[in-house]
């Protein structure tokens, strides 16, 4: 039931939105097209959550999202060029990758010592 209100919700705001559009001159192409992108974000959005590690705190998840889709939108929309949107997200991810493997292997090290030191 849930999720047929909000299909139904996004009937009425497409169909609101895409009589406005007409009325305010733009093309059905443009319609068309944009409803379409925004569709895929949708999808890959819905498939990402339904992926999340439901182990950790929803609000990280939610959070995550809302950060990516929002600042990947404003820079599409400022015409950010896209190969640098993804030489930053890689070079983001990979850093966050060596740091979190130094800190894991840092703590990881610590106990070994320290029994190490008790046994002798």
């Amino acid at each position: 039931m849930k999720k047929n209100i909000f299909v139904i919700i996004g009937i009425i705001l497409l169909i609101i939105g895409v009589t406005i559009s007409y009325f305010g001159g733009f093309a059905m192409a443009d319609d068309v097209g944009l409803a379409t992108t925004m569709f895929g974000a949708g999808l890959i959005t819905s498939q990402l959550w339904a992926k999340r590690d439901k182990s950790k705190p929803t609000w990280l998840s939610v959070v995550s999202i809302v950060c990516i889709a929002v600042g990947a939108f404003l820079l599409g929309f400022f015409q950010f060029d896209k190969e640098s949107m993804g030489t930053i997200i890689t070079t983001v991810f990979g850093l966050a990758a060596i740091i979190g493997g130094l800190i894991i292997g840092f703590i990881q090290s610590r106990p070994v010592k320290q029994i190490a030191e008790k046994k002798v």
